[in-house]
């Protein structure tokens, strides 16, 4: 006859070590703050775009503007060809803008990639979040 008990124990220990993890990482002062957390770089990148002038951008040598660049993005959701991850850089001649960096964030939080920006010479992780509601006096 077999006994279930230590499996169960084990369970229990495993569940127990899983909660401690969890607890700690939400005690953790960077993550609170905003400060930035180190993560890991993919060696590969599904897409890769590049800034231009006027808020435009440059996709496998096509200059595109902000509502070409989403609109093909929509057409790779229907087609289930949606990259897992972007990587935004600066061309040769122009540096990213604050603006299109807004919109590249929002292009994540419509398509669910993670995004990667590289902002001078640093490689960032781009964490876009919905904008809070703002409160109505």
């Amino acid at each position: 006859m077999k006994v279930i008990f230590p499996k169960f124990r084990s369970l229990i220990f495993v569940s127990a070590v899983l909660a401690g993890v969890l607890g700690l990482t939400a005690c953790n002062p960077y993550i609170h703050k905003g400060k930035s957390v180190e993560a890991v770089m993919p060696k590969h990148y599904g897409m890769v775009i590049e800034t231009y002038k006027d808020g435009q951008f440059m996709l496998g040598g096509a200059l595109l503007s902000k509502e070409e660049l989403a609109s093909h993005f929509r057409y790779l959701e229907e087609t289930k060809k949606l990259p897992k991850t972007v990587l935004l850089k600066p061309s040769e001649k122009y540096d990213i803008k604050n603006p299109q960096l807004r919109w590249f964030a929002g292009l994540q939080l419509s398509f669910g990639f993670a995004g990667y920006a590289d902002l001078d010479g640093n490689l960032t992780l781009v964490n876009a979040r919905p904008e809070a509601k703002q409160k109505k006096n």
